[in-house]
């Protein structure tokens, strides 16, 4: 059962590392992603997401070694970096809203 359990987790690792990827590569071939800041942050966040999963997925299959252990590193250090910048937007975007609401009521 385990090993089953393992293929499983493994299939859906691989096919989400596959989809994010095509996910960054969408997004740079057909949209202007750097025009925006939100563009810049999903395209930053997406591309984060991909490497972390394409250094997990990697792992199926190659042995765990220095050059996979420091890029993992290097991978996993942007995702606090694209979570904090997703907390900064989400709570200027509330501050803004919350700014016009009162304007409105006045």
């Amino acid at each position: 059962m385990h090993d089953e359990l393992y293929l499983v987790g493994s299939v859906f690792l691989i096919v989400t590392a596959l989809i994010a990827v095509a996910c960054v590569v969408a997004q740079a071939m057909l949209a202007r992603w750097w025009e925006t800041p939100a563009g810049r942050h999903v395209m930053a966040f997406q591309g984060v997401l991909a490497a972390v999963l394409c250094l997990w997925a990697l792992r199926v299959w190659v042995p765990d070694s220095d050059v996979i252990r420091a890029l993992r590193s290097l991978a996993f250090a942007g995702v606090p970096i694209v979570l904090g910048w997703r907390l900064a937007i989400i709570i200027r975007t509330w501050r803004r809203k919350r700014r016009e609401h009162k304007q409105e009521a006045r």
